[in-house]
């Protein structure tokens, strides 16, 4: 919208010639787009008033509209001030000055792999007593039973690499296992990232992730570092290429070393080099708001985010996503679990949860759009996301091609990503 040639604070005290302003009249033809897809064509509609940033201001339009004859007769209620066109003005001025002064959406490059999501996926499904096993064809996951020590290996296989997850004492490792290892994991890559991986390694002040992470006590932040870096200390890994992404290596801890200074708040945190490349073998964007988020809004942030990266985006950035491929990830429990068929609780209802987390703490920049009936049609259906500007430019960036000229003089942001998860 262009700005309007008077103050904000001046046009509080005169609302009606908010309705002279531009960015009215902008208003004006954005409802005059939506208003035939109300009743024939109700999903795009829905889209669209997502699309537009108009769920607020659609409504207050319409209800006028349908009270004083339609947006021919509004300059007429306006000249004479009626009342409700003041009123109209007022609140269309309170919504616009709310978008004007919203904060902008900021965010991190992370390096990602089909490797770092399925082990996040698996630290999701363990703590609920559960297998993981990816969504995508083409993907093998084998789980074998703990041996006479309680150990446990889960061996992931595509076409492109082998990777094997080893877990000694496999028991006591998901008793102390907490989703908060997946934030610290995704913070500490990108952070290695930010600080162009100096000695393989991410280096931060334990009050810069209470910051990230929307925490207030630095003892207990202290306290769930320390077990969230034995939780990623703890897991050793192998994994083979077959398509040279990243040099094979044999077990070796998933982090090699790490360190928290309880006094200066330093925290450190080290990666084998062929381990670090194999964490990171692509990247994407992740938001500062992430971090504030719960457990099953957290996953679900990171997952859909994760596909956002790799699903092909519309023009306006909207991609669809299957239901139960969600809750495979963060966990929740099937259908099949579930006793007493009380659907609501167990899966519904958390689900529901994370949705308005997200649209809560991410002030839209993330927007979601599911409809069901009942658990059946709830697990059978799509949701359709949609990611803001910075996220689809950044991804159609990253995807679009380099010409062998242009290759010689630059080098790509990301490297060659493998087409399986």
């Amino acid at each position: 919208m262009t700005q309007s040639p008077e103050s904000l604070e001046a046009l509080k005290d005169a609302p009606l010639r908010f309705l002279e302003s531009d960015q009215f009249q902008e208003m004006l033809q954005t409802y005059r787009r939506l208003k035939p897809l109300q009743e024939k064509k109700p999903a795009a509609f829905k889209r669209q008033l997502a699309q537009y940033d108009f769920q607020q201001i659609y409504p207050l339009l319409d209800s006028f509209f349908e009270a004083h004859g339609g947006p021919e007769r509004l300059p007429e209620a306006a000249a004479g001030g009626d009342p409700d066109a003041e009123a109209l003005a007022a609140a269309l001025l309170a919504v616009f000055e709310e978008n004007l002064t919203a904060k902008a959406t900021e965010y991190d490059v992370l390096g990602n792999s089909p490797a770092t999501y399925f082990i996040c996926g698996v630290w999701a499904n363990m703590k609920r007593g559960r297998e993981f096993h990816p969504a995508s064809n083409g993907i093998t996951v084998t789980y074998s039973e703990p041996d006479a020590y309680g150990n446990q290996n889960i061996r992931y296989r595509n076409k492109d690499y082998e990777m094997t997850l080893i877990f000694e004492a496999v028991q006591e490792y998901t008793r102390n296992l907490s989703w908060t290892a997946h934030r610290l994991l995704i913070y500490t890559l990108m952070q290695g990232n930010s600080q162009n991986w100096r000695n393989n390694s991410a280096v931060f002040n334990i009050k810069e992730y209470m910051d990230w992470a929307g925490l207030k006590s630095r003892d207990a932040a202290y306290r769930q570092l320390k077990k969230d870096v034995q939780s990623i200390t703890g897991m050793k890994l192998t994994a083979e290429s077959f398509k040279k992404y990243f040099e094979s290596f044999y077990i070796t801890h998933l982090a090699t070393e790490a360190s928290i200074k309880k006094y200066t708040g330093e925290v450190r945190i080290a990666f084998a080099e062929n381990v670090r490349h194999f964490l990171t073998q692509y990247y994407q964007l992740i938001p500062d708001w992430m971090g504030h988020l719960g457990e099953n809004a957290y996953r679900m942030a990171f997952y859909l985010f994760y596909r956002a990266r790799k699903a092909p985006l519309a023009e306006d950035g909207t991609f669809r996503v299957r239901v139960e491929d969600i809750i495979r990830y963060i966990g929740l429990p099937t259908k099949e679990e579930v006793k007493n068929r009380n659907y609501d609780e167990a899966i519904l209802r958390p689900f529901r949860k994370a949705m308005e987390e997200i649209a809560a703490v991410s002030g839209n920049s993330l927007r979601l759009e599911l409809d069901y009936d009942n658990i059946n049609t709830f697990l059978a259906a799509r949701m359709t996301v949609q990611v803001d500007e910075a996220v689809n430019g950044y991804v159609k960036k990253l995807d679009k091609p380099v010409k062998p000229s242009e290759a010689k003089r630059k080098r790509l942001p990301a490297q060659a990503e493998p087409p399986e998860e």
